[in-house]
């Protein structure tokens, strides 16, 4: 990739972070509601949530999808239910269990995660990461906030894991600029629809 292209890129993704951002920050709390229950309920109905042993959660903060009603699914399914840390030693993000809802208190940059009693579970456990994003397009391209730790983490994760995407259908867009460094999903969940990503066998614990 020449730089040329690569700085395009680079702007693309500035712009469209804004365009995305703005569109967030245009829904209500009701709505946000509303369609985040749509989209949890239509996870919680994939193959991949069913199948994983092991979910990575995300604490949603500044308008992304809720994921209350999967971490009381989750719990109940008697999986292990795992968080992000925001204290990060590198890229690699770090993950501990819960076993409640109460266990999850505002962390350093305010985002809610376990206390640090709760066990650590190494990224290669992970079954399923459910993941949260500005924007996503129909075929599981991912825009972030531009951090790079899910990125990292994706990358560093057992080639067996899988990882969905929760959005609602405004942050859906046609194109999106990539680079090497940008992971896929393997599918996107919206309140209106399931996208097919990268769409790998569910089957995964057996491989």
């Amino acid at each position: 990739m020449s730089e040329t292209v690569a700085q395009e890129g680079a702007a693309r993704k500035v712009s469209l972070r804004e365009e995305l951002t703005a569109r967030r920050k245009a829904m209500t709390p009701d709505i946000i509601d509303e369609r985040g229950l749509k989209v949890q309920a239509r996870f919680l109905a994939t193959p991949y949530y069913q199948k994983a042993r092991t979910v990575a959660l995300y604490a949603p903060i500044r308008g992304e999808v809720p994921t209350r009603d999967i971490l009381i699914a989750a719990l109940q399914d008697e999986k292990i239910v795992c968080y992000p840390l925001s204290h990060v030693h590198g890229r690699i993000l770090s993950f501990r269990a819960i076993k409640s809802e109460a266990e999850l208190e505002p962390g350093r940059l305010g985002v809610r995660e376990p206390t640090n009693s709760a066990e650590l579970i190494p990224v290669d456990q992970i079954d399923l990461f459910v993941v949260p994003g500005l924007g996503f397009t129909r075929d599981g391209k991912r825009l972030g906030r531009g951090g790079g730790y899910y990125d990292a983490t994706l990358k560093a994760a057992s080639a067996r894991s899988r990882r969905v995407g929760l959005a609602f259908s405004d942050q859906i867009v046609d194109t999106m600029p990539t680079t090497n460094d940008d992971v896929d999903m393997d599918l996107v969940v919206t309140e209106a629809e399931t996208l097919r990503g990268l769409y790998r066998d569910w089957d995964f614990l057996d491989t």
